[in-house]
């Protein structure tokens, strides 16, 4: 009951009840991700991603993550920065052209957009730590825009080991 087939039409996925439960169960498994959890999955994925972005990304994708960059500078305010911030990421993975690693990388955004995340990084976030944050992204987008795979996965890396660190000691 997946599938159906329409004779000269095609195959289809047909809704089901199923695959929409699966979907909220992963959602709210998403939701209940502790930070240390999210680090851990995020160190793994996001240096990946860089890579794919090195071979994926178009100029346009390029300019959608200085922009990114630009207005997280430009940020007044904590809350302004975090959406920014979650922006640039969320814009790297858009710039695979991977649907499947945007999905997921879907799932970390909402994992992110927890009361515990933002209260931990509410409390971690000074101007000096704002600041790193900062360069550190712009290190990363010259990597990637420079298409050095192997530079775009170790900026990544060490900017997400300093999140961790600054986040949960």
């Amino acid at each position: 009951g997946l599938i159906s087939q329409r004779v000269g039409s095609g195959t289809y996925v047909n809704a089901s009840d199923h695959l929409v439960q699966t979907a909220q169960a992963l959602r709210t498994e998403a939701l209940s991700t502790s930070p240390a959890e999210l680090m851990a999955a995020r160190l793994v994925l996001e240096p990946t991603i860089a890579a794919l972005v090195v071979q994926y990304a178009t100029p346009a994708d390029f300019a959608l993550l200085e922009e990114a960059c630009d207005r997280a500078e430009a940020a007044e305010s904590f809350e302004a920065f975090e959406v920014w911030d979650a922006r640039l990421h969320e814009r790297m993975a858009t710039a695979t052209h991977n649907l499947f690693i945007e999905k997921v990388f879907a799932l970390m955004t909402a994992a992110r957009s927890q009361a515990t995340w933002g209260a931990l990084k509410r409390k971690s976030l000074t101007p000096e730590r704002r600041a790193a944050y900062q360069a550190e992204h712009r290190e990363i987008v010259e990597a990637l825009h420079d298409r050095d795979a192997d530079r775009a996965m170790a900026a990544v890396r060490r900017h997400l080991v300093h999140v961790r660190e600054n986040l949960l000691g």
